[in-house]
C-alpha cells in the first residue's frame, strides 16, 4: 500500500514537472516585443583637409630653361619676377632664353660664378630660385632672357637689363645705408625717375698694376663716376667704374 502511494507520488510530481517546461516554452500571448535597441548615434569626423602634396624632388638638368625655349613672368612688375616655361606659340611667351649656363653640381655650384650674359639681355634668373619644384642636391644655373616684343630694357638707355652700361642713363639716389649713388632709369624719360646723367664710358679698375701702366680714368667732363655692381651671383675681383656726364 505505501508502496503504490510512493509510485503515485512520484508519477504525479514527474506530470506537474512536464507540465511546467511546456509552460515555460510557449510564447506568452500578451506580452510585447521588446523594442528593437536605439541606433547610436553616430559621430561623423569632420573632413580631414588632405595634406598638400610636396613637389616631388627634381634635378636641375640642363634642359630647364634650354637655350631657344620661351617663357612668360609669373608676377609681371616683380623685381624678383619668376618664370615659366611656354611653348615659344603659345599667346603667353614673353621672353626667350638668348643663352643658358651649364648646370653646376656640389663644390662648383656652390663658388660665385655669375651670369654672363650678353648684350641685349633684358632679364637674368637664378634657375635655382626660379624653380618652381623642389631641387635635390647642390645645383646652380642661370638664364639669360630677352623679351620677344619691345620693351628692351637690357638696350643701352632702356633701364633696365644686366648692369649699366655705356648709353644708359642713371639719377641719383641713396643707397639702404645712406651714401650717396645713382640707379638706372630709362634716358627716354618714361621711366619712374627722370635721367639725369648718361654713361659714356666704362673701365675695369686693375686692383694691382704695375707702375709702368698708365691706369685709365674717366673724361675731365664726367661728373659722375660709380662702381658698377657685379652681375648677380659673381664676385668682381677689379671693378667696372663707370663715368657719367651730366643731361641737359
Amino acid at each position: 500500500m505505501t508502496r503504490t502511494l510512493l509510485r503515485a507520488a512520484g508519477t504525479g510530481l514527474a506530470l506537474l514537472t512536464a507540465g511546467l517546461l511546456l509552460v515555460g516554452c510557449e510564447p506568452a500571448k500578451h506580452a510585447k516585443a521588446a523594442p528593437p535597441p536605439s541606433p547610436s548615434p553616430t559621430t561623423t569626423s569632420p573632413a580631414t583637409p588632405s595634406a598638400a602634396v610636396s613637389p616631388s624632388p627634381a634635378g636641375l638638368d640642363d634642359s630647364y630653361f634650354a637655350e631657344g625655349a620661351c617663357a612668360r613672368a609669373l608676377d609681371p612688375g616683380s623685381t624678383t619676377s619668376r618664370y615659366e616655361m611656354v611653348p615659344c606659340d603659345s599667346p603667353s611667351a614673353e621672353a626667350k632664353v638668348i643663352k643658358r649656363s651649364g648646370t653646376l653640381t656640389g663644390v662648383a655650384a656652390a663658388l660665385p660664378h655669375g651670369a654672363e650674359c650678353p648684350d641685349g639681355t633684358d632679364a637674368v634668373l637664378d634657375l635655382t630660385q626660379n624653380a618652381l619644384t623642389y631641387v635635390s642636391g647642390n645645383r646652380s644655373a642661370w638664364a639669360c632672357l630677352r623679351n620677344l616684343h619691345d620693351p628692351h630694357p637690357g638696350d643701352p638707355g632702356g633701364g633696365g637689363g644686366v648692369g649699366i652700361v655705356v648709353g644708359d642713363c642713371v639719377y641719383a639716389t641713396k643707397s639702404a645705408s645712406g651714401s650717396d649713388t645713382v640707379a638706372e632709369t630709362r634716358c627716354d624719360g618714361k621711366g619712374d625717375h627722370k635721367p639725369e646723367y648718361k654713361v659714356d664710358k666704362e673701365y675695369v679698375k686693375q686692383t694691382v698694376h704695375l707702375s709702368t701702366e698708365t691706369e685709365p680714368g674717366c673724361p675731365d667732363r664726367a661728373t659722375v663716376t660709380f662702381t658698377i655692381p657685379a652681375p648677380p651671383g659673381a664676385l668682381a675681383m677689379n671693378p667696372t667704374v663707370a663715368c657719367a656726364e651730366p643731361l641737359d
